[in-house]
């Protein structure tokens, strides 16, 4: 039987060297350990699978987890604030990047940054709403 690397809520692989991840709320999980159940009915209710053991000896599945912090409404707020608030390259600033570190951002790669910038924004609001790409 092979066991595959555990995956987070956005099924990417989590490194089993990895020590804290995030929750849906944004906060820090710290890891003490890995744990594969093998068997169905481990526990009461836990099922075959990843889980990390969190403080507490708290298990939480894995598929609950974050490796990076998930978007919120407030973060998008941040975002477009800081857009807004940039006297120019406002959609460098929107991404979080300065206006002469284009081959690092996700602009870079479809079409003019403002039209990336107002598809980023429309695809978060409908993850967000939980629609979602």
């Amino acid at each position: 039987m092979s066991v595959e690397l555990p995956k987070d809520a956005e099924g990417r692989e989590i490194p089993l060297d990895t020590t804290a991840m995030y929750g849906a709320d944004g906060k820090v999980v710290n890891i003490s350990r890995w744990v594969y159940c093998t068997a169905l009915g481990f526990l009461d209710d836990f099922r075959r699978g990843w889980y990390a053991m969190g403080s507490g000896d708290r298990l939480v599945s894995t598929v609950s987890l974050h490796l990076t912090p998930p978007d919120s409404w407030e973060k998008l707020e941040e975002d477009l604030g800081r857009g807004a608030d940039s006297l120019n390259y406002e959609a460098c600033a929107y991404f979080g990047k300065s206006a002469c570190d284009c081959s690092s951002c996700i602009a870079d790669k479809g079409g003019t940054c403002e039209r990336v910038a107002m598809r980023d924004i429309a695809s978060r609001i409908r993850k967000l709403r939980g629609e979602g790409e």
